[in-house]
């Protein structure tokens, strides 16, 4: 279309070039019942005339043309029908089956992803029988100091996790296992960089004892899932980290989830107030009730889990609640704080809405807690960072060992203990009982001669042995090896003995539940050990768990 009279203006409305398509053409007709020769008779494109087009006033509604027949405009309606349905049938397509892909890029891009070494090849997922390590973090990077101190999460730097859960997922994905590891847990903490907590960064620290909230702290995700696996046996699959304060989002959006007391509480450290029997508590009071210790269980760990395992079921009854799931704005917020709230391996947010389907159909019956077996749940440890004794909790590694066991094999962790035989076999009393994964061992120099620890060390830690190297020299001039063991660790001390030619059993009662190996001049290598069979997991002592369903307040 040329036109030189509109070519030529100016103004802003020549920006638009199709708004000239539509200005007052001088010299064209007016239309009837116009005001003056300038109104609009349609547009000129190339010299070709559009067809008049008549419209009724405010006042009539619109009608088809008199040139339309009876018939054609009834064409015409059945048309804009058809219309209709097909674009209303093609939109309701669209979301259906891309429904799936959308929500899984929502999730995979509103969730935050962590980088974790050691992790399961997870070939078969979402599919298949999976571990998830699972660890609440007192992470403060983001909070404002109004925020931290509604929270009690303190002042000092640096992260650490006071909750760490080992959770098994079926292999149907019909049932999950949940078991609580005590932060206090006395562990190796295996060989690693130091992020700059332990003195340089970069610098190899050596494996040594520890407790087990300390992995997170000295080397993140990495040092957490190395450590757990060697305490356990587990192969992780996946890793999951909660945000203390995210955690307090989730509880919000569920409008507040219901917990119950024996006791009235009054907790100054965490800010619990709390009457004796049922309470619906909101994101900052549930914080508080799973993390206080002091005025409920005397500062132990071991009764906070208790109630870590009763909140973790009253959340999940609210999430799964028809209150929940039949309000779109609450499960929308719900979903969204978890979301926010959560840090994932790569692997695992790529499969999460898959998984999440898969598990839609769970409840809480269908969630079974367990605790990890002590031996000591106030054992007193001489840790290298301190010079008097620090109080740890134990396991007892025969029980624990079944219950990892269990995991391994995707077995229940609920089960019948099995009646004992009239006539039980008695085992020969040569015969060695503790395999050596499950000894932790200090070894010392006690001849002085340079790296012989170091060595030695190095030696039983390939059999398998937990070990730790004490620095510098212990005393000088022996020239037996010596296995020192408390009252309570003998059959221990048994399978290190097997392992050490010609060395020399030791009980010290001072050293409690301890076990250390004074090298000597005779040491000459280790040779490996063969331990018995551990009892058939039909007769082995049984765990004690519970479903979700029996911690939820009555």
């Amino acid at each position: 279309m040329a036109d030189g009279h509109d070519s030529g203006r100016g103004g802003p409305a020549d920006a638009d070039p199709l708004e000239r398509y539509f200005r007052p053409r001088p010299g064209s007709h007016a239309a009837p019942g116009g005001d003056d020769g300038d109104g609009i008779e349609g547009v000129t494109i190339d010299g070709m005339p559009a067809p008049r087009v008549t419209v009724d006033g405010p006042r009539g509604p619109r009608r088809p043309g008199r040139q339309l027949s009876p018939r054609a405009a009834m064409s015409a309606r059945r048309q804009k029908r058809f219309l209709t349905l097909t674009g209303t049938m093609s939109a309701f397509v669209l979301l259906t089956s891309g429904g799936a892909w959308a929500f899984q890029n929502y999730v995979t891009g509103m969730i935050d992803k962590v980088s974790v070494d050691g992790l399961g090849k997870g070939r078969d997922a979402p599919k298949g029988a999976m571990t998830i390590l699972v660890a609440g973090v007192d992470r403060r990077e983001g909070l404002t100091k109004a925020q931290q101190k509604a929270a009690k999460l303190g002042h000092e730097p640096g992260e650490r996790s006071d909750t760490m859960l080992l959770v098994h997922v079926s292999r149907d994905h019909d049932s999950v296992s949940v078991v609580s590891l005590p932060r206090d847990s006395y562990v190796t903490i295996p060989a690693h960089r130091s992020n700059g907590s332990e003195g340089a960064k970069g610098t190899r620290v050596p494996a040594r004892p520890g407790k087990l909230t300390w992995a997170y702290q000295f080397g993140g995700p990495d040092l957490t899932v190395s450590t757990v696996k060697q305490a356990t046996g587990v192969s992780i699959d996946h890793y999951v980290e909660v945000n203390f304060y995210g955690f307090v989002h989730m509880v919000d959006a569920l409008g507040g989830v219901d917990v119950c007391v024996e006791q009235p509480v009054n907790d100054a450290k965490s800010g619990l107030r709390l009457p004796a029997g049922t309470s619906h508590v909101d994101g900052l009071k549930a914080l508080a009730f799973a993390r206080a210790r002091y005025a409920l269980t005397g500062g132990s760990d071991l009764g906070r889990i208790d109630r870590q395992q009763q909140f973790i079921a009253a959340m999940m009854k609210q999430a799964l609640s028809t209150k929940t799931l039949g309000d779109p704005v609450k499960s929308t917020k719900f979903l969204n704080a978890a979301l926010k709230s959560l840090r994932v391996d790569e692997k695992l947010a790529d499969n999460l809405p898959k998984l999440a389907d898969q598990m839609k159909n769970l409840s809480t019956d269908d969630l079974t807690f367990a605790k990890v077996p002590l031996a000591d749940p106030d054992y007193n440890a001489v840790l290298w960072n301190a010079p008097t004794p620090q109080s740890t909790v134990q396991w007892d590694h025969g029980k624990a060992r079944d219950l990892f066991t269990r995991i391994r094999r995707d077995e229940p962790l609920a089960r019948h203990t099995a009646k004992p035989s009239a006539t039980p076999t008695q085992k020969p009393e040569d015969e060695l009982t503790v395999p050596p994964d499950d000894i932790s061992v200090r070894v010392l120099n006690a001849i002085g001669t340079p790296g012989l620890a170091t060595k030695a060390g190095g030696q039983l830690r390939g059999l398998g042995f937990k070990v730790t190297v004490a620095p510098g020299v212990a005393r000088r001039g022996l020239r037996t090896t010596q296995i020192q063991y408390g009252p309570d660790r003998a059959d221990s001390a048994r399978t290190l003995a097997a392992a050490i030619p010609g060395a020399k059993l030791k009980k010290v009662p001072s050293l409690g539940s301890r076990l250390q190996v004074m090298v000597g001049a005779d040491w000459d290598g280790v040779k490996k050990v063969k331990v018995a069979p551990s009892p058939s997991p039909s007769s082995s002592p049984a765990i004690e768990t519970g479903t979700a369903t029996s911690k939820l307040c009555s």
